[in-house]
């Protein structure tokens, strides 16, 4: 009997735990039935800045559920503690129209929370810490207004100078940086702007930039360089524009000067066509020399296409029969792009002396169009080489 009934409690405990389960497994609610609902704030975003009681709009999305009103709240960096309920017990419209107000400039986040209407679940929803700064600061930034060419190898860079901040600003200094092409030094120029700048208001400011070689040059412009001024936003004082240069020709011209062959005596008259640019002549463009010689009249040239460094040497040999100074000139006449056309022209003269005068002179052997003179005639095998 001991036995029996040891074995009949058993069963009786099996069927009773059965039992049990069977009533929990009947009972369960599925997820399907009951969806998850949640709050996803998508505005503010963590990691961000934004103004101190600059309006800010709040944005969230709702899922899963229904949510009819939420609260938003202004929470510090713990996200346990408020700062400030921003509002109470509104309808769920998924925006609101923050005026950024906190008891203090810092880092918060915020929360958004409201009720399952299904079940009595709070549903949260909030953003990362994110910083209300003080943007009652004045905020500068350069734009480009216009580019103009000068000469063929000068531009002029005229840049906008804005306050988009909200205090006035009194003369900023202004850094300009110009990375040329190749290997050439990177120069920079740095000046004050002696302007007051008002709120939204805008100035200019140009400079001149030299860009003589061919190739890219990266010019930047920067705003308050060494961070004297309280800004905003510090990252937005920079512009930074790419120019490309082609390669062009440079034509200069050389001449004979000074000399002082007697009467009746053959003298040689030189002339040399240089390009000193970065590309060659094109090959379709006219391209003369015109010569005058006094007494002797004008002679034109045909000058073959010239590569960079190459010259051209015209030769022509007079004689005078009557004494006294004689102009010479000689000008380019080029009808393709060039960098500089006015330094094509270049004017010398000679000396026709009697027998019995001095044939010493001070005067250089040699003139060139940039202005450039040369003290000896030897000169003449550095030029054509």
């Amino acid at each position: 009997m001991k036995y029996s009934t040891t074995i009949l409690l058993s069963l009786a405990f099996i069927f009773s735990s059965f039992s049990i389960l069977k009533e929990k497994t009947f009972t369960e609610t599925t997820s399907s039935e009951l969806p998850f609902t949640s709050i996803t704030i998508t505005s503010p975003t963590g990691g961000q800045e934004y103004c101190f009681k600059k309006q800010q709009a709040i944005t969230w999305t709702t899922s899963g559920g229904t949510v009819s009103t939420v609260s938003i709240h202004l929470m510090h960096p713990n996200g346990q503690t408020i700062n400030t309920t921003i509002a109470s017990n509104i309808s769920n419209t998924g925006s609101y129209l923050w005026n950024g107000f906190a008891t203090g400039l810092g880092n918060y986040l915020i929360k958004v929370s409201g009720t399952d209407d299904a079940t009595p679940t709070l549903i949260t929803g909030q953003t990362g810490i994110f910083t209300l700064k003080d943007c009652n600061k004045p905020d500068l930034n350069p734009q480009l207004s216009s580019i103009t060419p000068l000469t063929r190898w000068r531009k002029k860079f005229e840049m906008a100078i804005n306050n988009i901040g909200t205090k006035v600003v009194q003369n900023p200094i202004i850094k300009i940086e110009i990375d040329r092409p190749g290997n050439l030094p990177t120069s920079n120029f740095t000046t004050t702007l002696n302007e007051t700048i008002d709120i939204n208001e805008r100035v200019l400011f140009s400079k001149a930039i030299k860009m003589r070689e061919a190739g890219n040059y990266t010019i930047t412009t920067i705003l308050d360089p060494n961070d004297l001024i309280d800004e905003v936003d510090e990252t937005n004082n920079s512009h930074t524009i790419s120019l490309d240069v082609p390669p062009v020709p440079e034509l200069i011209v050389y001449i004979s000067n000074g000399k002082r062959p007697p009467v009746g005596r053959e003298r040689e008259i030189r002339i040399v066509v240089k390009n000193v640019g970065t590309g060659k002549t094109h090959p379709n463009a006219d391209f003369q020399i015109r010569s005058y010689v006094k007494q002797k009249g004008v002679k034109h040239y045909d000058i073959p296409q010239l590569d960079p460094g190459e010259t051209f040497t015209i030769k022509r040999k007079h004689k005078w029969g009557l004494s006294g100074t004689k102009r010479l000139n000689a000008k380019i006449l080029y009808a393709g792009r060039e960098m500089d056309a006015d330094n094509n022209f270049v004017e010398g003269s000679f000396f026709v002396r009697l027998p019995h005068h001095d044939k010493y002179t001070t005067d250089p052997p040699i003139k060139c169009s940039t202005g450039e003179t040369f003290t000896s005639s030897s000169s003449w095998e550095d030029i054509e080489n």
